[in-house]
């Protein structure tokens, strides 16, 4: 069947595009502000039920080797989806790659994907990284595998794709339905640029006329991008020659895509190795520190002299334009967020999700204790605010957790929604390295679904307690009654025994 899409107009200035032969509301929205998207929608209708497949793949470290990290993992959120604070991004094992994570949003309008442009189809865009030895070094026979035999997985692919198969096609095409729906257009240029009542301040508006005199020529249009391929002046080794390792054309080396410069605010640091820390950095390098070579480009060469000259002021008056670009909307938008896979388990009905199971294994109870000792190693990581030391323990309790293997169907499918609640919580804590706050946020979702795990089961060695303050709702584990390490200043902490 044939499937028409229809570009239509709504209020506020923001095109609709929906598909008719579904009768569903839409689900990808073009500004009135953008060019019409590249992406073949023909190919693959946008569905709700297709997104939130796609959404839930998105988030699942099941497609990585040792099910530790997902696309989510190096594509966070609150960093425009990149890997925020990370020059390069990191695989299973913490293994590094060598280059910084790109940013995902207004992929539909994208006609090559990766820093050297290696994939020309969004539907393919997520093969390399899954594949990748240095990211989540997995294989697709594995992956399905794993998506078939889950509780979860054949529901939703028969709800989004009209049977249960599982394949790598249709696995690709959620990714890209997902993805596709992750539209940022809300900033304050563009409310600027839609007429909608937002006026620039005097630097903004002098960093705009700056920014089309300077800049514009390669980070153009409404998209901030040309999509080319420029060698930008940088220091390079022999390590990443860019364009160069698809095309092996000379011309080619050192050349890499030219990213928007949207969300720039969340997304640091900058550049394809993840060089620059701040926006300062990256100009100054235009300014001043662009290097002549070869394949230099052509517009950052004036009367023999390399870069693009910018005073200190100027400079300033830039970058005040771009902080223009930041889309809070987009980096809050709960659609596209993972906290709303899981459901935080409330206060008061935390004990309603015990089960009644009971593990003999001598290999499986020493795993779960195991995974207990490591726990509490966090937790004392987490008293002594070692951000480091609690996502290294962080990443060894997923490990754990993964070895541990239950053969009955009903505890077992108990468990694995559990272990992988945990895995996300855990994960999220990894990515909260150095930021002390967001682990200890996550620290207690942890606690809460590991006591549900641990109770449930009853695999506990040695006496633990959980601990709940009242006024706070923090949660905890310990093996010694009457601690407030977690939550010192709380009087009111209810503390149930796991013997």
């Amino acid at each position: 069947m044939k499937v028409r899409i229809k570009i239509g107009v709504v209020s506020m200035g923001i095109a609709f595009l929906s598909i008719k032969s579904i009768q569903e509301p839409a689900l990808f929205s073009v500004p009135s502000n953008f060019p019409g998207p590249g992406y073949h929608f023909e190919g693959n209708p946008i569905t709700k039920a297709g997104v939130d497949l796609g959404k839930t793949l998105f988030y699942d470290a099941l497609l990585s080797s040792y099910n530790t990290i997902s696309c989510g993992s190096c594509h966070q959120q609150s960093a425009g989806f990149t890997q925020h604070g990370h020059m390069l991004s990191h695989g299973v094992n913490d293994r590094l790659s060598k280059r910084n994570a790109m940013p995902l949003f207004n992929l539909a309008w994208s006609s090559s994907f990766g820093w050297d442009g290696s994939v020309t189809q969004l539907d393919s865009f997520a093969v390399s990284p899954i594949t990748n030895p240095a990211e989540m070094d997995e294989s697709f026979e594995n992956i399905l595998e794993k998506l078939r035999t889950s509780t979860l997985y054949p529901d939703m692919f028969e709800k989004a794709f009209g049977s249960g198969e599982i394949n790598s096609e249709r696995l690709l095409k959620a990714l890209s339905q997902f993805m596709i729906t992750m539209v940022s257009a809300n900033s304050k240029y563009d409310h600027y640029s839609r007429n909608e009542g937002v006026k620039f301040s005097e630097a903004e508006s002098e960093g705009l006329n700056l920014f089309k005199q300077k800049c514009a020529s390669c980070h153009s249009g409404e998209l901030f991008t040309d999509f080319s391929f420029r060698n930008n002046g940088l220091i390079m080794s022999d390590d990443d020659k860019g364009r160069f390792e698809i095309t092996k054309r000379e011309t080619d080396k050192y050349k890499f895509k030219v990213p928007t410069l949207r969300n720039l605010t969340y997304s640091a640091p900058y550049m394809h190795d993840g060089r620059f820390t701040t926006l300062e950095e990256v100009l100054e390098h235009y300014s001043s520190k662009v290097v002549k070579s070869p394949s230099l480009d052509a517009k950052l060469e004036n009367n023999g002299k390399a870069g693009i000259f910018l005073n200190t002021d100027e400079q300033q008056k830039i970058i005040a334009f771009l902080k223009t670009l930041d889309d809070e909307n987009f980096i809050q938008n709960l659609s596209f967020s993972e906290s709303t896979l899981v459901n935080e388990i409330p206060r008061k009905n935390i004990d309603a999700e015990l089960r009644n199971f009971r593990i003999t294994d001598v290999a499986t109870r020493a795993l779960f204790n195991k995974s207990i000792d490591l726990y509490l190693a966090i937790k004392s990581a987490i008293e002594i605010k070692n951000s480091l030391q609690v996502a290294d323990l962080a990443r060894t309790f997923i490990k754990t957790l993964n070895r541990i293997r239950i053969t009955d169907t009903e505890p077992n499918g108990f468990f694995e929604n559990y272990q992988q609640k945990l895995f996300i919580d855990a994960r999220r804590i990894i990515e909260g390295e150095n930021f002390f706050a967001h682990q200890l946020d996550y620290f207690d979702e942890l606690s809460a679904h590991f006591y549900i795990l641990i109770a449930s089961f009853k695999v506990n060695d040695k006496v633990l307690y959980f601990n709940e303050c009242l006024k706070s709702d923090t949660k905890w584990l310990s093996d010694s009654p009457n601690d407030a390490s977690i939550s010192a200043n709380c009087n009111d902490i209810q503390t149930k025994t796991l013997k």
